[in-house]
């Protein structure tokens, strides 16, 4: 019974481990060309290719429309293409510009493979204009591509410690680059300040990420309602909370009283020009 056991355990692990050094580049894989899929193994069968990839039929150029599943905002548009106003072309590129911002913000395994988790977010938010300090250092990482001249693999010492997305690129931080935030343990001190893509998905996020060891947390100008609050309610190491004004919401601000009386050593401020030097280590 125990060679039988062991037999098992032997052949689920060879199943579901995964070979990390077989990673190739974009440039290696555009050498090596389209390579056939398989599917356990085996070559994936004629009949269940889409039929723009079977052998024998005829492509046009319209078949980039085909393979790459253009949005519905897209096939829309060429449809009415006779019709189409100026106003049709402005949203149809501000879409554009979301998908593209979205794409530029995704996490990278890759990047982390090399890297190191520490080091690929400092790379990832330094050149996207926000400013990072690594435990035990005063001094603040903020630069550019050209400026910057940090390793270009992993290297020990870079132990991301604070992050301010208070300066973030374009329109600010999506729940997409919230993702970049995973693997820092030291993370104590974070701003989220104007960024107002944050919401109640993205906090509920960060608390998942990072909510055992984050202590300052600056949410202004972002989109705070009951749920967010809830989220944060998971950060239990969390000091000190900087918010806009409730206002008159009364539902936020209930919400809000319940978090201090669970956690009395949370602090509560509203958002001013000292507020945020306070608490900077």
């Amino acid at each position: 019974m125990a060679l039988n056991l062991s037999r098992y355990i032997l052949r689920r692990s060879r199943t579901t481990s995964r070979n990390y050094c077989e990673y190739k580049s974009l440039y290696e894989k555009h050498e090596a060309g389209k390579q056939p899929k398989k599917v356990f193994g085996q070559e994936y069968p004629e009949w269940k290719k889409p039929w723009i990839e079977r052998e024998g039929e005829w492509k046009s150029k319209l078949s980039l429309f085909v393979e790459r599943s253009p949005p519905m905002e897209i096939m829309n548009t060429l449809q009415k293409a006779p019709y189409v106003t100026t106003d049709d072309v402005k949203d149809w590129w501000k879409s554009m510009q979301v998908m593209q911002e979205i794409k530029n913000q995704e996490f990278l395994p890759e990047r982390v493979a090399a890297l190191g988790y520490n080091l690929a977010a400092v790379h990832f938010f330094t050149y996207r204009g926000c400013a990072v300090r690594l435990k035990d250092s005063n001094h603040w990482i903020i630069g550019d591509f050209n400026t910057l001249k940090l390793p270009d693999q992993y290297t020990e010492g870079y132990n991301v410690e604070a992050v301010d997305c208070s300066n973030f690129n374009n329109k600010g931080l999506r729940y997409e680059g919230v993702k970049n935030l995973t693997g820092l343990t030291c993370l104590k001190w974070l701003s989220l300040r104007n960024n107002k893509h944050i919401d109640v998905w993205c906090l509920d996020r960060i608390a998942g990420q990072n909510g055992r060891s984050l202590e300052f947390l600056n949410i202004t100008g972002c989109d705070l309602c009951v749920g967010g609050v809830h989220a944060i309610a998971r950060m239990t190491n969390l000091k000190m909370l900087v918010i806009d004004d409730p206002g008159d919401n009364m539902d936020l601000q209930v919400a809000l009283a319940m978090l201090e009386e669970e956690n009395p050593e949370l602090l509560i401020c509203i958002d001013n020009e000292q507020t945020t030097e306070v608490f900077m280590f």
